[in-house]
């Protein structure tokens, strides 16, 4: 009996199949492909981990390696601008291993620090390799993407030592635009400074400050994302998605335009969003969805007539150049408590309390 090959039909499914010929693809031409525009390191490796026996090795990029121990793993999540790159998923396991070893009052839970390190979207201060490369390139489908050896199989930089083979691996890795448009050298260095308040604050317990952290992973994760999406060589995989919408622009005056809109569409109408050709960006408003002849349509705040807005709109309506619509409040930092207690500030006394006229009638005290 012959199969017979069905069309995926779910944005899933249709991401799968993306992803699956991408991958196809590499494999045709021997080599890697681009991925993503963007590095796959956001920060420039400072030093590296690595397993060598049973044991897990530390080596500053320009020293010799030493054992990996936990003043120096305590040190790559604290110290600011330092990116140690561990070399696979399988290594970093080993490392969360010796930090739940340590004694519970031994430097600053340092375990719980790592789990919630390994836990957001990217680690600028502790990636691991492999999936740095993920994000970069497509490997062939014969490779495992997991694999360092793989990688360093599909690029052809094997060397006679991992440390040769890593070096070799962080430079790929680390290649890619920063184009200052796109705001990313910014949001890289915001998102640095995230990490580490997270680190350093997440050493201490307490519900105020599990709050806190929480905050903070919460702006980190979303700066994360947005950075993501905005990757000009994810775009039109963030279409698939949904994650990126691509527009069409058509009737426009001076103070608006209307645009076609690919479907999925999950932008959300009287919110800011980010129009990007994947060189430029520029903030408007998503002021109105409408339909019309079965199909959704969008109305945009015309773009200030400073900067490359004007001009992608135009060259998007007369189909000369792509143009698409991300979400817009990426860039907003995580907000502490008004209140923190644990540091010692004071707390304002609320007064002055509004009760709403039901609850009054229902006997609610009205005073504190």
């Amino acid at each position: 009996m012959t199969a017979i090959a069905t069309a995926p039909t779910s944005p899933k499914d249709i991401l799968a199949a993306y992803r699956a010929n991408a991958r196809a693809m590499a494999s045709v031409d021997g080599r890697p492909g681009d991925r993503s525009d963007f590095p796959g390191l956001g920060l420039p490796a400072t030093g590296m981990i690595y397993s060598r026996g049973k044991g897990l090795q530390y080596q500053a990029l320009k020293a010799p390696a030493v054992p990996l121990t936990p003043d120096l793993l305590e040190k790559a999540i604290i110290e600011p601008m330092a990116s140690t790159v561990v070399s696979d998923a399988k290594t970093w396991a080993k490392v969360l291993v010796m930090a739940d070893n340590l004694p519970s009052n031994d430097f600053k839970a340092l375990g719980r620090r790592l789990r919630i390190s390994r836990g957001l979207p990217v680690s600028l201060k502790l990636p691991v390799l492999t999936e740095s490369l993920g994000c970069r390139y497509w490997l062939p489908d014969t490779l495992n993407e997991t694999s360092l050896d793989d990688w360093a199989d599909a690029f052809g930089v094997k060397g006679p030592s991992i440390t040769f083979t890593m070096r070799s691996l962080i430079a790929l890795a680390e290649a890619g635009a920063r184009p200052a448009a796109l705001k990313y050298e910014i949001a890289v260095k915001s998102m640095e400074e995230m990490e580490r308040k997270i680190m350093e604050q997440a050493a201490w317990g307490g519900i105020s400050n599990d709050c806190y952290v929480y905050s903070m992973l919460e702006g980190y994760s979303a700066k994360a994302n947005g950075l993501r999406t905005i990757d000009p060589g994810l775009l039109e995989m963030h279409v698939i998605d949904g994650q990126a919408c691509r527009i069409v622009p058509m009737n426009s005056d001076s103070r608006e335009f209307s645009a076609s809109v690919s479907s999925p569409f999950k932008l959300k109408e009287g919110k800011k969003v980010r129009l990007t050709d994947g060189k430029e960006m520029v903030e408007v408003d998503l002021r109105a969805l409408r339909f019309g002849d079965g199909a959704l349509h969008a109305v945009f705040s015309q773009p200030s007539a400073r900067g490359a807005g004007l001009l992608m709109v135009s060259k998007a309506r007369k189909l000369e150049a792509k143009l698409y619509a991300v979400d817009g409040v990426f860039e907003s930092f995580g907000a502490g408590p008004k209140n923190k207690r644990w540091l010692g500030d004071d707390v304002q006394k609320v007064t002055g309390r509004d009760v709403p006229l039901d609850v009054m009638l229902a006997g609610a005290p009205t005073t504190d």
